[in-house]
C-alpha cells in the first residue's frame, strides 16, 4: 500500500477524506469516470448481424415452404405476418435472454448456450402456441426458419469471436484490470491475465492487500487508494485475488465503491482450483454452500463420449488409411527396422496400455534417451527440435503428426479417447507431483490442450496444468473446440519435433 497518496490523488481528481458508513461510501467524490465497456461494439456487432441472420432465415423460410411451392408472394398479408413475428420474437427473446451481455462475450460458451436456448424458446412459444390456439403454421417453414437461423447464428457468433481473437493479439478490446492481493496469490493471478489476451485482459497495476488489523478509518484510506488507481489507470476491472485477509467486511466494501462506475469485480476463489462445471449451489442450514463434485465421467456423460469415440474413430480410421498406408511403405523404404513402434504408457486410472505409432527414429533410439533428451528444463525444446535419433522421412511424419495415426486403432478399442491428456512414459512418470496424477482420471486422448496450445514448444510444468484444466473442464463443447484447433495446428505444423 502506498503510504504517501498525494500524488495519485492529484493526478485522478480525487479527493481523500475520511469516510464513514454506506452512505458515505456511495459518494462520487471519488467514482473513477465511466468508461466505455470495451467488448460493446461486440455486442453492436452481434445484434446487427444477428437480426440480418434472423431475417434472412425468415425469407429462407418463406420462399422454399409458401413461395416457390405455391407462388405466394412476398406481400401477402397472411404469411408475410408469419415471418415478422417470428423474426421479432427471436430477437426480442435474443435480447432478454442476455445474448449481447457484454460479460459473456468473446470468451467460454455461455455465449453459444444463450443463443441456442433462445432459439429453442421461441421454438418451443410457437409451438404451444400453435397447438393451443390451433393456428394453420406451416411446420415446413418453422423446421426451415429455425434450422437456417441457428446454422447463421452460430455462424456468426463464431465470426465475431476468430475477429475479437484477433483483435485482442493486438492489444485491442481488453478489459484493463487492477489486481488486488498478497503474495503469492496476486502474482499468480497477474501471470493468469497476462498469459493470454485473447481471454481479453491486460493488467494495468496491481494494489496490496489491507492489514488484517486495519480499523474503518485505515480501510476507507486504502479503498480511497484503490478508487484512486483505478481512475489513473483507467480500469474497467477489478480482480480480487483469493487470501484470508480479504474477508467479507474488505470486499463488501470494495463492492460497494465500484457499483456507480462501469467497473467488474472479479473474485478468485480461496478454496482452491474450484472448477466452475462442477460446482453446485446448495442451501444445507440456512446457509448457500458450494458442493464440489468429483472431476470424472459418469453415466451419461461416459457414454456420449463414447459413443462420439467410436463414430469418430472409425470414419478417421477411413479417413487416415491412405495416408498410413504411405507411411508404412515410406518408413520401410527409408529406414531398416519395423514399420510401428511400439510402447507401454499410462492410461486411465494408471493402468498400462500398449499404443503403437509409425517409426520416426533409427532401431535403438530409446535406449539413448536420456543422453538425447534428459530431464524436461527450459533447454528440453531445443533438444527435441535438433534430436538426432529422428530419420529424415520420421520427421516429415511428425511434421504433419501422422506417425500417431495408428493410434486411432485404441480409440476405438477403448484404451484411448479421441481428446483427453495425452498419454505419457513410463520414464516421466517420476517427474510428476500427486497432483499431476489427476489427469489420470479419465483416459488418455489422441489429441489434448496441450498439443493445441504449443505441442512439444510447451515446457512440462504448462502441460501438466493443461491436462489438469482437461480433466476439471470437460465437456462435450470443450472436445470440439480441442478437435477444430487440432485441424488447425496439425496444417501449420508448429511445434511439431
Amino acid at each position: 500500500m502506498i503510504e504517501d497518496r498525494s500524488d495519485i490523488d492529484e493526478a485522478a481528481g480525487v479527493s481523500t477524506p475520511a469516510r464513514i458508513g454506506w452512505a458515505e461510501a456511495h459518494s462520487h467524490r471519488d467514482r473513477p469516470h465511466l468508461r466505455r465497456d470495451p467488448l460493446r461494439v461486440y455486442a453492436t456487432r452481434a445484434f446487427v448481424f444477428d437480426s440480418l441472420a434472423i431475417l434472412i432465415a425468415g425469407i429462407v423460410g418463406f420462399v422454399l415452404r409458401w413461395a416457390i411451392p405455391y407462388s405466394v408472394e412476398l406481400n401477402n398479408p397472411t404469411y408475410v405476418s408469419f415471418v415478422v413475428i417470428v423474426v421479432l420474437a427471436w430477437i426480442t427473446t435474443l435480447v432478454f435472454r442476455g445474448a449481447y451481455d457484454t460479460r459473456i462475450l468473446g470468451v467460454g460458451s455461455e455465449e453459444f448456450k444463450r443463443v441456442v436456448g433462445a432459439t429453442a424458446v421461441v421454438f418451443g412459444a410457437i409451438a404451444v402456441a400453435v397447438f393451443v390456439f390451433k393456428v394453420d403454421l406451416s411446420r415446413g417453414f418453422v423446421v426451415i426458419t429455425f434450422a437456417t437461423g441457428i446454422i447463421l447464428l452460430l455462424a456468426v457468433r463464431w465470426t465475431l469471436r476468430a475477429w475479437l481473437r484477433h483483435e485482442r493479439r493486438y492489444g485491442h478490446y481488453l478489459h484493463r484490470t487492477i489486481v488486488i492481493g498478497a503474495e503469492p496469490q496476486k502474482s499468480d493471478v497477474v501471470d493468469m491475465l497476462d498469459r493470454d489476451p485473447v481471454a481479453g485482459f491486460t493488467v494495468v497495476d496491481d494494489i496490496q492487500e489491507p492489514s488484517t488489523e486495519v480499523d474503518d478509518d485505515a480501510l476507507d484510506a486504502w479503498l480511497d487508494e484503490v478508487m484512486a488507481r483505478i481512475a489513473l489507470a483507467d480500469a474497467d476491472t477489478v480482480a480480487v485475488a483469493g487470501s484470508p485477509q480479504l474477508g467479507h467486511t474488505v470486499i463488501q466494501r470494495l463492492a460497494w465503491r465500484l457499483e456507480g462506475p462501469r467497473v467488474d469485480l472479479l473474485v478468485a476463489p480461496t478454496v482452491g482450483d474450484v472448477a466452475g462445471p462442477r460446482v453446485t449451489m446448495r442451501m444445507a442450514a440456512d446457509l448457500p454452500l458450494l458442493h464440489l463434485d468429483e472431476p470424472h465421467l459418469t453415466g451419461p456423460k461416459r457414454a456420449i463420449k463414447r459413443m462420439l469415440d467410436v463414430i469418430v474413430g472409425v470414419g478417421l480410421f477411413i479417413l487416415f488409411s491412405p495416408f498410413m498406408l504411405v507411411a508404412a511403405i515410406g518408413v520401410k523404404l527409408t529406414s531398416r527396422g519395423p514399420m510401428l513402434y511400439k510402447q507401454e504408457r499410462i492410461g486411465r486410472g494408471g493402468q498400462l496400455i500398449t499404443v503403437a505409432k509409425f517409426r520416426t527414429m533409427h532401431v535403438g533410439a530409446d535406449q539413448i534417451r536420456d543422453e538425447v533428451i534428459g530431464v524436461p528444463d527450459e533447454g528440453i525444446t531445443e533438444r527435441y527440435r535438433r534430436d538426432p535419433r529422428i530419420t529424415g522421412f520420421g520427421r516429415f511424419l511428425r511434421r504433419w503428426s501422422i506417425d500417431e495415426m495408428p493410434q486411432v486403432v485404441n480409440v476405438i478399442g477403448g484404451s484411448m479417447s479421441l481428446v483427453g491428456p495425452r498419454p505419457v512414459m513410463l520414464d516421466e512418470v517420476p517427474l510428476m507431483d500427486d497432483a499431476d496424477h489427476r489427469r489420470h482420471l479419465t483416459k488418455p486422448g489422441l489429441t489434448g490442450l496441450w498439443q493445441v496450445a504449443g505441442r512439444k514448444q510447451v515446457d512440462w510444468e504448462e502441460r501438466m496444468r493443461l491436462d489438469l484444466d482437461y480433466v476439471e473442464h470437460w465437456s462435450p463443447a470443450l472436445d470440439l473446440v480441442i478437435v477444430a484447433k487440432t485441424v488447425k495446428v496439425v496444417l501449420m505444423g508448429d511445434g511439431a519435433y
